[in-house]
């Protein structure tokens, strides 16, 4: 340790210097402050006795430049005096002194006052080789966090927010949203929504927004289906992912027309139609865990289909919407919300609707990402990409057997109707024909095969149960076949399918009821088969679905 005495009495600077030594240290001298900053200067100093009363420049001001000198280093500043003045002693510690050492000094005293002010500057100098670690690690994260962030600026470069028929309320926690909201128009003039609720904030869940947005931009411009889209993303944030992240999300299709709704829900809050009052019509809940979680064997991508009525809204939120808290420490909830869909439910109160929910949460802290979307469901007006082909000309048959295999471990109506999509002129009507095969599939499914009773939609959380049986009975299916038909017949531009299973006869009871009721969860399947099949009818006592499909039908 190197010690500085400063002091214009020679005979204090001999003792001093002296004793120090003696407990193994090193010594400088200076008869004043000039003397001792130069010195500092060139040889710097580990701790510094300085007398208060000397020529030239006295300790008070030597003190102050002293510590300057030392910059963010902890210098132990020791004023040597015979004073007792208490003024004195305030100045010596308002010019940074340490500490005192009487004349003539104690040797055990001083010696340990020299040992335990050592210590504090050994402790300075390990803070601030920990600050810069700590420094370096700051600048580090904030380079990757830009660069995560500039990445993933470009990656929503395709975002599409700004529909006159979308609206949107997006507020994060912190920089990098959990949430993620992603829009965009498909060939067909149909439109994609796509909301997602990472686990966790920041810079993880950022990770893997990127591969979900790609993914979602490039599959919305070939005008895939949703059940193509959300098996896509399950199997990139399975490989990308860790086992305790995973993402909720509501994925959703737009037809054209604004008139019908294919929809897949995994782990999302309801999402809600409204009436131009904000009056809730309908809900649409999660069926399905959250992308990430089932290996691609196991998950499931089949959709739900809802026919919309005029004058319809979509809403979709994360549930940072729902679990926002008041200065009392109470939460929204779902029915705090929908009274506040109620109150400002028209297109135009919008804006009130978002200062309402900021309102509530004034004054809190944001505990988590909140995410609203609300979409008007009318006529998208988005421009149609020509097919250059016409309908082919060419008769065709095609015929699939699925065994238990392939129904449990695939999505055979997302496959069929892919292989369809690539014939002439068949493309341009992918959306309905998927919503047709997928409607009548699941019927002969869950009605014939797995005898489900939809009635269990209408009993409290009864989609929760229906659809936990529905996996139930799924797994333990044997000796079961459904057969697959389709027709192409050119002369009347007609394809025809036809949907059989070995399973139970028996008509499903939606076939009976002539008109849909609104209020009920379930017979939507069939009315949406109703108003997009030219014909349709069940056969063989409702073991076989049978559906005409005019191509020359416009596209809705």
């Amino acid at each position: 340790m190197h010690v500085l005495v400063v002091d214009d009495q020679a005979a204090n600077r001999v003792m001093l210097k002296g004793l120090i030594e003696r407990f193994g240290h090193n010594v400088s001298c200076a008869a004043n402050g000039m003397q001792a900053l130069e010195l500092f200067s060139h040889k710097g100093a580990d701790i510094v006795l300085l007398d208060v009363m000397m020529p030239v420049m006295d300790g008070l001001t030597t003190a102050k430049h002293l510590k300057q000198l030392s910059g963010e280093i902890h210098l132990p500043v020791l004023f040597i005096t015979a004073l007792d003045d208490q003024k004195t002693l305030l100045e010596c510690l308002d010019a940074g002194g340490d500490d005192f050492i009487s004349t003539p000094p104690e040797p055990i005293v001083l010696q340990a006052k020299l040992n335990a002010h050592a210590r504090v500057r050994e402790l300075s100098f390990k803070l601030k080789e920990k600050n810069e670690v700590l420094a370096y690690h700051s600048n580090r994260m904030e380079r990757e966090q830009n660069v995560v962030s500039h990445m993933l600026s470009n990656a929503l470069l395709e975002n599409e927010l700004r529909f006159d028929f979308l609206q949107t309320y997006l507020s994060p926690a912190t920089e990098f949203n959990g949430d993620l909201v992603l829009s965009k128009g498909g060939p067909l003039g149909n439109y994609y929504i796509f909301v997602g609720d990472f686990t966790g904030h920041g810079l993880a869940p950022a990770t893997g927004a990127l591969p979900v947005a790609q993914t979602f931009f490039d599959l919305a411009e070939r005008g895939l289906s949703v059940a193509t889209m959300v098996k896509e993303f399950n199997r990139r944030l399975v490989k990308l992912l860790p086992d305790d992240m995973f993402c909720a999300a509501f994925v959703a299709e737009l037809s054209a027309g604004g008139d019908r709704l294919s929809y897949w829900n995994g782990g999302i809050p309801d999402a809600l139609f409204i009436d131009n009052n904000g009056r809730v019509t309908y809900r649409l809940p999660s069926e399905h865990l959250a992308l990430g979680i089932l290996p691609p064997e196991e998950f499931n991508s089949s959709l739900s289909h809802c026919f919309i009525e005029p004058g319809q809204r979509l809403v979709a939120y994360t549930d940072g919407v729902i679990e926002m808290t008041n200065t009392q420490g109470q939460r929204l909830n779902e029915s705090g919300f929908e009274k506040k869909l109620k109150q400002f439910g028209s297109k135009k109160q919008f804006d009130q609707l978002v200062n309402s929910l900021e309102s509530f949460q004034k004054g809190t802290e944001q505990s988590d990402d909140i995410s609203l979307i609300v979409v008007s469901c009318e006529p998208t007006q988005l421009p149609v990409k020509k097919d250059d082909h016409s309908i082919t000309h060419l008769p065709f048959e095609l015929k699939v057997r699925l065994s238990e295999k392939n129904i449990v471990g695939e999505d055979p109506v997302t496959r069929l109707v892919d292989s369809l999509s690539h014939l002439e002129g068949i493309k341009a009507h992918k959306t309905t024909l998927y919503l047709l095969l997928a409607e009548a599939f699941n019927n002969i499914l869950e009605h014939n095969l797995l005898r489900l009773n939809s009635d269990v939609k209408e009993e409290n959380e009864g989609f929760e149960r229906y659809y936990a049986e529905r996996e139930r009975r799924l797994g333990s299916l044997e000796n079961i076949e459904v057969s697959i038909d389709v027709n192409y017949q050119p002369v009347d531009s007609l394809i025809c399918f036809g949907i059989r299973s070995n399973g139970e006869n028996g008509y499903p009871a939606d076939e009976f009821s002539p008109v849909l009721d609104e209020e009920k969860m379930h017979g939507r399947g069939m009315q949406l088969i109703k108003n997009f099949s030219r014909y349709y009818e069940w056969k063989d006592k409702g073991q076989c679905l049978y559906i005409e499909y005019d191509l020359n039908l416009p596209i809705a």
